[in-house]
């Protein structure tokens, strides 16, 4: 299972973080853009991450299986802090430009709510068989 919404965030994702990155790039100082960037990046990963996750721990249930996938979100969160203390200790980035990057997520979010709120529904499939089969 793989949700048209997940799939809808992290483009908007993808793209709200690519005009941000530009932005900052253009009109602010190297530290808070490449903050920015960095922010971005991680939370772009991670949203990747988090859809495949959740389709494979979906598909596993939906299957009736029990399998480990959803251990898999613990190293998951993990790695992702590793990496955010990595790049504050290690790289010269603002770490509120870093916040600011990584919470990409919540516009997308918002916006794909609204979208999905708005949107009308998806058409019913037609019964499938030929015309003889539904009616003898």
């Amino acid at each position: 299972m793989n949700s048209p919404s997940l799939r809808r965030i992290e483009r908007l994702n993808f793209a709200i973080g690519g005009a941000l990155v530009i932005a900052a790039a253009l009109t602010q100082p190297r530290s808070v853009a490449l903050g920015v960037a960095v922010g971005v990046a991680l939370t772009c990963l991670n949203f990747v991450v988090l859809r495949r996750l959740v389709a494979k721990w979906t598909a596993e249930a939906a299957q009736g299986k029990s399998g480990n996938s959803a251990l898999l979100m613990l190293p998951k969160m993990g790695l992702l802090m590793g990496a955010v203390v990595l790049a504050l200790a290690l790289l010269p980035i603002s770490g509120l430009a870093l916040t600011i990057g990584y919470s990409i997520f919540i516009p997308s979010i918002i916006i794909e709510t609204i979208y999905s709120s708005l949107a009308p529904p998806p058409a019913a499939e037609p019964p499938q068989g030929n015309e003889h089969d539904r009616h003898g």
